[in-house]
């Protein structure tokens, strides 16, 4: 039993770690915070627009990151209840409503952040901004993720063949 919770405990504090250092990535900042100047370009963004965006990320980035720690947390603590002998549902599900809770805290942050955004575009900015696909999540018009920069699939997406027999997987791209 002492084992268990020794690695359970460690679990905690790797996912914590990794959880802490991760902050609200999009496709407009990298992960120090800096802003992509091609999309500055593209969206001909002023500065004062883009000061307004940088501070609205940085405000999410201080509620987010935390909370993705708390997160972190609550995961490991519902392993480590479903690795009892005997299980406490009472325990696993106000767990399971925590994680819930704190998940909606995330998605009502990055919402938020969202549509502030928006507001400091000019409609001209905003119909870029659509076109770019940005208001999608990252996702393509069919639902799935679509192609790479590399042109592989990401998000377990792919031709399935993997094979030699397949010309168009990146693997195979000579």
């Amino acid at each position: 039993m002492k084992k268990l919770s020794m690695i359970a405990a460690l679990l905690m504090v790797f996912a914590v770690t990794t959880v802490a250092t991760a902050g609200p990535g999009n496709r407009f900042f990298d992960r120090n915070g800096n802003m992509d100047p091609a999309v500055i370009s593209a969206l001909e963004l002023t500065n004062e627009q883009t000061e307004k965006i940088r501070a609205l990320y940085e405000s999410a980035k201080k509620v987010i990151i935390p909370v993705k720690a708390q997160l972190a947390t609550k995961r490991a603590e519902m392993k480590l209840l479903w690795t009892q002998t005997t299980l406490d549902a009472e325990k696993i599900k106000a767990t399971q409503k925590e994680i819930q809770a704190l998940r909606m805290q995330i998605r009502d942050t990055q919402t938020d952040t969202r549509i502030a955004f928006r507001n400091l575009l000019t409609p001209e900015q905003t119909s870029k901004v659509l076109a770019s696909g940005f208001g999608r999540d990252g996702r393509s018009k069919k639902g799935g993720y679509g192609k790479g920069k590399r042109g592989g699939y990401g998000k377990g997406q792919g031709c399935g063949n993997w094979g030699s027999q397949c010309s168009g997987c990146p693997r195979n791209v000579r």
